[in-house]
């Protein structure tokens, strides 16, 4: 004899989905513009800034004028605290523009 269920519970995970809610991560991203041609120390002193959750990742490299940009994403969601941090810890770097960012 075959036992069948009629459970609601199963049915999403029929369907692949997961019985567990998915959580939405909240963040922002921006584009900095950094003296140099080394984007290590400025990794660093993301890291260092906003934490070891900060993701930065190079861009562009332009050696006419000797800079690096970096596609950051922070777990930081006050855009005005994102900008006091960059302004306090990279004085000579140009912020683009910055948007929220919802992972799921």
């Amino acid at each position: 004899m075959y036992r069948t269920s009629d459970s609601s519970a199963l049915s999403h995970t029929q369907n692949g989905g997961s019985p567990h809610r998915r959580i939405a991560r909240h963040s922002l991203s921006f584009d900095l513009t950094v003296p140099g041609l080394n984007s290590e120390p400025a990794r660093n002193l993301l890291a260092h800034a906003f934490g070891a959750g900060t993701q930065a990742f190079v861009v562009q490299i332009s050696r006419r004028h000797d800079c690096t940009t970096l596609y950051v994403e922070t777990d930081r969601v006050d855009i005005n605290d994102v900008i006091g941090m960059l302004t306090t810890h990279f004085p000579n770097a140009t912020l683009g523009r910055v948007t929220r960012v919802v992972r799921r």
